[in-house]
């Protein structure tokens, strides 16, 4: 062989074939702002005759879109005149024997909140002395109930989870119970305040908002909204001394409210719900000043004499404002429009009471609602 070949030969053996040049790798920008999608609105809807009188829904949660639990108290509407404190959806119907609930919750629900595989649902006493608060807990992966009764004054009227095993619930009289962690057990504390207490709801367990209300003999009724950071409590609005660190006033009747946060900028979204209907905005833990009347974007609730009664809000484009007399608007980014949903009343005539709704993670909703006095249904919205 040719030494010259041979050497070659040689030389490709030990230092192998050149190396290919790699890809450059491209890290993308960092993003600057949140994004979010325009709310869907296109649904179709089925709807449940789930409690007939004498009945009251305490609200709904949904592991998946077949399998949803609502609480309450729910009457059968036939001999032998039953009463239920939940039914189970399991894609197809509405069953009343729930894994034993009568036995082992032995409450009725105000609310009901929870996660990928845990619930809890707030009220109070099915048996012994009224007016004493009670807490069912349901894990989805054994099954099993677990309740709790307590000796405190009142009702628990709402409860909020941040998805990570903490829960909060408040009622009246400023009582509040927490739990953080699945295993742990419930709390006592207290608003510093003897208002009672209807809805809740938070971005982490560090940062929740409250809203209460608190009626006279003489006729009067007073509105207060608290902050709670985990340890501290922050009045935000009281009709009845006047504080308003929120710029609201006492006619604007709140009834509802709701945040959200976009982690990126580090700004926050407050929807306060009521006669009068807002948006706050402000970064950080700043106490909200820049509010935005809801009607200036083309909510119509107030301007039809109409107020708002509940606020679900997803994200800031997705968007659902519940007020009197069956009207239901949604907002996606850039307009409002009234959802007429099939089978519910639609002539501005008739009153009911709507529950909280409900979005699964593929975008379906179920959603409570009276339809006439005391008789409920549950309203499927399938994207």
């Amino acid at each position: 062989m040719n030494k010259e070949i041979f050497l070659m030969l040689l030389s490709f053996l030990f230092l192998g074939c050149p190396e290919e040049k790699k890809p450059p790798i491209i890290i993308p920008p960092t993003p600057t702002n949140c994004e979010y999608p325009p709310g869907n609105r296109n649904f179709t809807w089925r709807l449940d005759t789930v409690a007939f009188f004498p009945s009251f829904l305490g609200g709904i949660h949904a592991f998946s879109d077949s399998d949803a639990y609502l609480m309450g108290y729910i009457g059968e509407g036939k001999p032998p005149w039953r009463i239920f404190v939940g039914k189970h959806w399991d894609g197809k119907t509405w069953d009343t024997n729930i894994h034993g609930t009568d036995a082992e919750v032995g409450h009725y629900a105000n609310d009901v909140a929870g996660d990928d595989h845990f619930m809890v649902s707030v009220g109070n006493y099915v048996i012994a002395p009224p007016g004493k608060p009670a807490i069912a807990e349901f894990d989805n992966r054994t099954k099993k109930w677990k309740s709790y009764q307590f000796q405190t004054q009142g009702e628990l009227r709402s409860v909020w989870t941040d998805g990570k095993g903490y829960f909060i619930a408040v009622g009246d009289h400023g009582m509040v119970y927490t739990k953080d962690g699945y295993t742990s057990g419930w709390v006592y504390s207290k608003v510093p305040s003897d208002f009672n207490f209807l809805k809740i709801a938070g971005v982490s367990k560090t940062e929740i908002y409250i809203m209460g209300y608190k009626n006279l003999a003489t006729g009067e009724s007073f509105d207060q909204i608290w902050k709670y950071n985990g340890s501290m409590w922050q009045k935000f609005f009281d009709t009845q001394d006047s504080t308003y660190l929120l710029p609201l006033a006492k006619e604007d009747y709140v009834a509802d409210i709701y945040p959200l946060r976009c982690s990126i900028t580090d700004s926050l979204l407050l929807y306060v719900i009521g006669d009068n209907s807002y948006l706050f905005r402000s970064k950080g833990q700043e106490i909200p000043s820049s509010k935005i009347n809801l009607a200036d974007l083309g909510l119509p609730l107030k301007q039809n004499g109409r107020s708002g009664l509940d606020v679900n809000a997803y994200s800031p484009n997705d968007v659902w404002i519940f007020g009197t007399r069956y009207n239901f608007y949604h907002w996606n980014g850039n307009n409002f429009q009234k959802i007429v949903i099939p089978g519910l009343p639609n002539d501005d005539a008739h009153f009911g009471d709507q529950r909280k709704m409900f979005k699964t993670s593929t975008g379906k909703i179920f959603l409570p609602t009276e339809v006439s006095s005391q008789v409920y249904v549950v309203v499927q919205g399938t994207p």
